[in-house]
Order: C-alpha cells, then structure tokens, then sequence
C-alpha cells in the first residue's frame, strides 16, 4: 500500500497506545500510517462524523464505556470501516460478541507484533474491498433487474395494447363482411317471405272457422313475423350510410327513451335512476339511431334482472387520451411512441345489478348472433347492432361486468377533438 492510511485507535491505556504505535511506526512495519488516538467513544464518534478513517483499532476496556458500545454506536449511525478490536484478555464470549456486532477482526494484546497486526490491517483493508465491491454489485444487479421488470412491464403493455387494437380491427372486418353478407341474403329472404305472408293472411281470411287449422295459420304467421324482425334486425345491422345526423342533447334523448320503458320498468321491479350531467351537451349525432341504441342496452339491464333490480343511468363530460391511429408513414416509429391526442367526450353509463356477464363471454358479446337468451327471445344482434352504430359516430363502447353483481356499459362519443394537445404515450393515464 502506497497511500497512507487514516488510522483511528480508541485506548484508554497510554502504555498500550504507545506500544500500538510503536508497531505501526515506518520502522516496523510497511504501512504508511497515520494515526489518530483517542481514548473515549464521545471523541472517536465526532472523529468518524467528520474525518476521513480508513481502520478503526477498538480497545475492549474503554473509560466509562466498553469497545462492545462503541462498536454497536458506530455500526448503528451506519459507518461501514473496517474495525479491529484489542483486548488484552484471549476471551472467546468477547471475541464472538465483537464479531457478532460487526467487527472485521479480533486480536489479543498479549500475541501482537508488528507482523501480524500489519498483516490484520491489510486483510481488514482488503475485506472491506470486497465488501463494498459486492453491495455495488448487487446493487448494480438491482438496478438491471428493477429496469428488467419495467421493459417487461412494457412490453406486456405494448401486447396488450396490440391486442385490443387487433380485436378491434377483426371485429370490425367481421362486422362488415357480416354486414354484406346479411344485407345480401335479407333482400333475398324478403321476397319469397312476403309471398309467404301474403298467402297465409289470405289462408286465414278464406278459411277460418276451424279452431285447430285457425291456431296453425297464428302459429305460421308469428314466425313469419319472428323471421321478419330478424330480417329487419341484420337490414339495420347492415346499413352503413343514410345517417342523418344534426343537434341532439342526449340528456333530452335518454329521459325520452327512458320515459318509453318506465311503466315496464316499475312492472318487473327495475328502480330507474337518473345521474344526468348539469350542463347542456349538444352534439351532431343521428337521433333514431342513438335511440335504437339507448331502448337495446336499457332492454339488456331489465332483462338482467329478472327479479327486480336498480338501472342507473349517469352522463358526464370527460377529457381523455385516446392513442392516435397509425398512419401509412408512422410503420417505422416505435409504437410506444405513437402519440395520443386528448379528446372530450360524453360519456354514457348505463349500469344495472343484474346477474352480470361470465369473463368467458366477454369477449364475445358484441360478436354477431352470439346472445345468451332463450332462442324465442333474442337474435344476438343488440350488442353488435349497438357497437355499429357508436362506431359510425366517432365512439367505442367499454364494458365492465362481474358475476352476479351487475354490468356497466359505457358510451365514449367524441364531442370535440384537442388535438393541440398532442402528449406522449408514456405519460398518458
């Protein structure tokens, strides 16, 4: 060792701190020391507050004070040097009590020489090395595992968020391709079915009077008018254009749809509940599409619950971010990087506590004919019919649901776009 080393030596025996420094002198040993004596804790605990020290030399037998208090002071206020401690007694409870409050070493007074003290300092030195060179290990391996989870964090939000983006765009392809498909084959169904109908009301016009045959022609004639609705439910599923949009309040346009249902609504038990924003929101908007819209999702809550229940609906005016779409020139930027812009919205919540929807058949409601009624009472058309609609004015519909304790539908349509405040997608919430 080149350098010379900041000693502290804690003695309370002037004798014994002679003979200590005798030893460590230039004469006796290689180390280039310089050293510091004290012989109380106050003292040698100022000294370690405000000196630079690199080993610390313990006496077991302190004025007022033992080298046991000491050590523990010290390690308590967090000094990490290497200490030695001396006794003058080979006591092995001392020895393994000394250790035990973090000493780096143990030496008897009555065995030391020059040697084997300079040789104790050395390894003392070299320890504490080691030491300080595996916590900045670790706390390197830390730093690289913290940053590890947080990529990984990352990434399973990037997936997550490519997830729903492609969910979103195979359902709405398949939406579509059903769309044509459907309007395709309900113009072919209409025709023969109209003849059909026209020759079962002439069936029963002419030949009435028999109860039985009179209960097949009903019987004929409610299917044709059950396969006529179906046709009528995948014509409007179908219909992209013909929007005819203009001012609508949508406060005005909900209580009026609600006003529709509420006697039904009281007749199965169902409590209506209005949380309606204060202020006037007019938006353009087409007024008999949003009300098909409002009578299926106010028709889902009731039949909900069967046995009775709180339909709760609440409108606000919301500013959120939603992710800018990705145009043709943004394929080489990192998604993450993908701004978002801020958009107000008014938002729709439409929450019943009814026997909500099983997770597995989340992801399928708004799926085409997917419904979990009874045949003779749904097409699986609602939901999609709903999502179609929202889509073509601007919006996205979010859904939350949880067995047994009810369903919150959501309604985000876009009054206003603020695209000035254009932030990164890191930093959005």
């Amino acid at each position: 060792m080149n350098r010379t080393l900041s000693i502290l030596l804690v003695e309370d025996d002037e004798e014994d701190a002679f003979f200590i420094k005798n030893m460590l002198s230039p004469s006796n040993t290689s180390l280039h020391c310089q050293i510091s004596h004290l012989d109380g804790p106050v003292e040698a605990l100022k000294v370690l507050e405000t000196e630079h020290i690199d080993v610390c030399l313990f006496d077991y037998r302190l004025r007022d004070s033992n080298g046991i208090d000491l050590l523990r002071q010290v390690r308590a206020k967090g000094y990490s040097q290497p200490i030695v401690f001396l006794t003058g007694q080979s006591d092995p409870e001392v020895a393994a009590e000394a250790i035990k409050c973090g000493a780096t070493d143990y030496r008897s007074k009555n065995n030391l020489t020059a040697e084997s003290l300079t040789r104790c300092i050395e390894m003392a030195i070299q320890l504490q090395r080691e030491a300080d060179l595996r916590e900045r290990a670790e706390e390197e391996l830390k730093c690289a595992n913290d940053k590890l989870l947080d990529a990984n964090l990352e990434l399973k939000n990037s997936l997550q968020k490519l997830q729903v983006a492609q969910e979103s765009i195979i359902r709405s392809e398949k939406l579509a391709s059903i769309g044509r498909l459907a309007a395709m084959v309900c113009h072919e169904v209409l025709n023969p079915l109209n003849i059909i109908s026209s020759h079962v009301q002439t069936l029963m016009r002419h030949h009435s009077g028999d109860p039985t045959r009179d209960d097949h022609y009903k019987s004929m004639r409610e299917e044709i008018f059950r396969i006529d609705k179906i046709l009528s439910d995948l014509l409007r599923f179908s219909r992209k254009g013909n929007m005819e949009f203009q001012d609508v309040d949508f406060n005005e346009e909900l209580d009026f749809v609600l006003s529709l249902l509420e006697k039904e609504m009281r007749m199965d038990c169902v409590q209506l509940e209005r949380d309606f924003i204060q202020e006037e929101v007019v938006m353009k908007a087409d007024p008999d599409r949003m009300r098909q819209v409002f009578l299926n999702l106010f028709n889902n809550a009731r039949h909900a619950m069967p046995q009775g229940g709180v339909l709760t609906v609440r409108t606000k005016q919301v500013v959120r971010e939603i992710w800018q779409n990705r145009r043709k020139e943004d394929v080489r930027i990192d998604p993450e990087k993908i701004p978002v812009r801020r958009e107000n919205f008014f938002h729709i919540e439409v929450a019943d506590t009814g026997s909500g929807i099983p997770q597995e058949n989340m992801r399928k409601i708004f799926e085409p004919f997917f419904t979990t009624k009874p045949e003779e009472k749904g097409t699986g058309l609602g939901l999609s019919v709903c999502f179609t609609i929202v889509e073509q004015h601007g919006g996205f519909i979010e859904v939350e649901s949880e067995e047994n304790k009810g369903t919150s539908i959501h309604l985000w349509l876009p009054i206003k776009s603020c695209e000035e405040n254009i932030v990164p997608v890191a930093s959005a919430t």
